[in-house]
């Protein structure tokens, strides 16, 4: 899948998201670990690819940002929230560049997401969230 203005979708079969995005934000805002697990776990979440060298067989990652002094992961519910923040923020990108999504289970990002990171879902939107490190702990204690 290609996000941006080259926006291409393989997954369309897919909904992304089956609760409102806002869920998340209200959910964040009340620090309901619980709430936010399950609306987490019963969801998918597009991943910016980022690749890591220069080599032909790079390493692929996940874009990661820097938020009020900790490190986060950076996901979309949708493909349009993801699009609309290549589009917003063009210097992290350069012109005219592929930039590649992963859809990915809403229990692998928990599971993959490294100890002392938070998670930033939907930044540029107004249902963005900001899930603290700490925070994202309590969340992960809930899986089952």
């Amino acid at each position: 899948m290609k996000i941006g203005d080259a926006f291409i979708t393989r997954f369309s079969g897919i909904a992304i998201m089956s609760e409102s995005d806002s869920d998340i934000a209200t959910a964040t805002t009340q620090r309901d670990a619980s709430r936010l697990s399950s609306l987490i776990n019963a969801s998918e979440f597009i991943m910016i690819s980022i690749a890591e060298g220069d080599q032909q067989e790079e390493a692929v990652g996940a874009l990661t940002a820097e938020v009020s002094g900790f490190e986060v992961l950076v996901a979309f519910t949708t493909e349009e929230n993801a699009g609309e923040f290549v589009r917003a923020q063009g210097e992290l990108f350069e012109d005219g560049e592929d930039v590649d999504g992963v859809v990915v289970e809403g229990g692998a990002l928990l599971d993959h997401l490294p100890e002392g990171y938070g998670l930033l879902v939907d930044p540029e939107t107004d249902a963005a969230a900001l899930i603290e490190p700490s925070l994202a702990e309590e969340i992960k204690s809930f899986e089952a």
